[in-house]
């Protein structure tokens, strides 16, 4: 009994002198005092002593490893990669423990294992996102795009499939620029960047479908298969072209000003058709993505938020790469041109294209 109580004596000098030493630390890494047992101890109670200590020691290093953020199973992840140290004295035990536990820290901090910085979005918390802007792209090729077109659009003459979908006066643009207050382009495109980007597939049910300005203000919030019920919600021509109609429709720029292109883009690796508008000012055209802002996430079911799209300004692709391999069309209500035939009915300066493009 008394050996007993000896052994567990030396145990817990230990423990609280390893505490001590680790509480004090202040670069909040586990270190623990070196010391020994005292000489005249037997060497059963030396592995006594050793065993409660072990027991102590795993206690206090987990009681650590919470303050500096890591949770229950990444703590269990820690413990599974130590190595058992039976033949190797307290001494030594002690330092080669305070290695591994530093080893293991910085294991799991290069593994991804550290808790994920708390997003503010409504979305879950999720790891930070790569900054914006972020465009969402999903249109078929130029040729299924056109027989679509002439398959789907109105019979109209004298003007392309594609200009149809760009109405500037219509009912729909002139109230939500009157119900929005929007008066000048920056609001508009303030407005225009909290539209939340919803695949065709998941919205209309196919890989396609153009929706005109009205159909996508007024009638889009109340979709049954709208994913988020009261939000204006499509995919990249809907935003576009109502964008367009937006800009034209508010009469801060002219009809041989504002044009919405269709292309071939590459955004983060990713090549695919897309929509979005360019604008022309002080002699130059650049782009104006409405796109940039909340989409629809299909796989995580949820709406994703962008870090910091809301500082992508009306003009900030006049200094800001926007990486375009091919322009296929350019058009409004007015004008209309292929840029492969270079055929079409537009004024000169829509022959340029915006010189950020590479």
């Amino acid at each position: 009994m008394k050996k007993l109580i000896l052994s567990t004596f030396v145990a817990l000098v230990l423990m609280f002198s390893a505490y001590a030493v680790a509480v004090e630390n202040d670069d909040a890494t586990l270190s623990f005092s070196s010391v020994s047992i005292e000489d005249g101890v037997s060497g059963r109670m030396h592995a006594k002593a050793q065993q409660i200590y072990a027991t102590g020691q795993q206690f206090f290093s987990s009681q650590m490893a919470q303050r500096l953020g890591f949770s229950q199973g990444q703590m269990q992840s820690s413990q599974n990669m130590q190595t058992p140290q039976s033949t190797q004295t307290p001494q030594n035990n002690m330092q080669n423990q305070k290695s591994q536990n530093q080893q293991n820290m910085q294991n799991m901090m290069q593994q991804g294992q550290m808790n994920t910085a708390p997003s503010s979005m409504p979305a879950q918390n999720v790891p930070m996102q790569q900054p914006v802007p972020r465009m969402q792209q999903e249109m078929m090729d130029r040729e299924d795009l056109m027989d679509f077109l002439r398959e789907n659009t109105f019979s109209v003459t004298d003007v392309s499939g594609l200009q149809e979908y760009v109405t500037p006066y219509a009912d729909a643009v002139q109230d939500y620029l009157d119900d929005e207050d929007l008066d000048d382009e920056d609001e508009i495109y303030e407005a225009a960047v909290e539209w939340i980007w919803v695949s065709d597939s998941t919205l209309n049910g196919q890989q396609e479908k153009w929706l005109t300005p009205t159909e996508f203000l007024e009638e889009t919030p109340d979709y049954d298969s709208n994913p988020v019920p009261g939000e204006i919600v499509s995919d990249c021509e809907d935003q576009a072209n109502t964008l367009a109609s937006l800009l034209i429709g508010s009469g801060e720029y002219d009809k041989s000003e504002v044009r919405v292109a269709i292309g071939l883009v590459n955004f983060d690796g990713s090549t695919g058709g897309h929509a979005w508008v360019e604008v022309y000012e002080d002699g130059e055209w650049f782009p104006v993505d409405a796109t940039v802002g909340p989409y629809y996430d299909d796989d995580e079911e949820e709406v994703i938020y962008p870090d910091d799209y809301e500082d992508i300004d009306f003009d900030y692709f006049q200094d800001e790469e926007y990486s375009v391999v091919e322009i296929w069309y350019y058009y409004n209500n007015e004008y209309f041109m292929d840029m492969s035939s270079g055929t079409g009915d537009a004024p000169d300066n829509w022959d340029e294209t915006p010189s950020g493009y590479n």
